[in-house]
């Protein structure tokens, strides 16, 4: 079993579409995505409908992205616990006003979490871990593999696989594994798609990475020419942008 590993889109079009050409190519059986499908970049709408098209053998969860559409923004972000600015909110209001009817129900019946079960091994799957609250856990970019086991210590799993912190780590411990590919969708200063490839096959388990190459510029080109609320800072944070 090939199964293609993506999170963190951000309403990458592009990027999504040149993983997806990747992911063809080796003829991925599954795909699985951890979340933020939306927000930050300038086509939800399409990379919703792209993400529909593969239904059939997509499993994808919700991120924090998709709950401020589900359920309302919040009036503090959920890492640093800073309020909102104005932009910020109204960028997200932008990002969802883009959004169809059915492209709303899709990401309304996504699952919170979910857990499989592919070949006898047992697969979690969430945007980030979270308390018994349902707040999420301390967020680590580069967590070692002891902050691994401490952050999904409540799960049962022989894979954990998630997103959130847009870095891309990869650990391995008596062949348990904890599989983060990276933002899809949020280059920084580089021209990649990040993505993965997990393989399956009569109990053994094989993880690559995927950095599959594209046309950021266009796309940073696209944004300064729409000027949407809070587009600079989303140019100099998610994109790597000096200016």
């Amino acid at each position: 079993m090939k199964i293609g590993i993506i999170t963190d889109i951000h309403s990458n079009i592009q990027a999504l579409n040149a993983v997806f050409n990747e992911f063809d190519r080796v003829k991925v059986d599954k795909i699985i995505c951890c979340g933020d499908i939306i927000g930050i970049g300038i086509n939800p709408e399409e990379t919703v409908q792209a993400l529909i098209k593969k239904r059939d053998m997509l499993i994808a969860v919700t991120g924090n992205h998709e709950q401020y559409l589900l359920k309302g923004l919040p009036k503090e972000s959920h890492d640093d616990k800073r309020s909102m600015s104005s932009e910020e909110i109204k960028n997200h209001e932008w990002n969802h006003n883009k959004l169809s009817k059915q492209s709303k129900s899709f990401l309304m019946n996504c699952y919170n979490q979910k857990n499989i079960k592919i070949e006898g091994k047992r697969i979690y799957i969430i945007h980030y871990p979270i308390n018994s609250d349902g707040i999420y856990k301390k967020h680590i970019k580069n967590p070692t593999i002891i902050e691994n086991e401490e952050m999904f210590k409540e799960v049962d799993a022989d894979i954990f696989i998630y997103g959130h912190t847009h870095t891309c780590s990869i650990n391995n411990k008596n062949n348990k594994w904890y599989i983060n590919t990276g933002s899809l969708g949020c280059p920084m200063d580089s021209n990649i798609a990040r993505a993965g490839i997990l393989e399956i096959n009569n109990g053994k388990i094989e993880f690559n990475i995927v950095n599959v190459e594209y046309n950021v510029e266009k796309i940073i080109e696209e944004i300064n020419k729409l000027k949407f609320p809070f587009y600079k800072e989303i140019l100099r944070i998610f994109y790597g942008c000096k200016k």
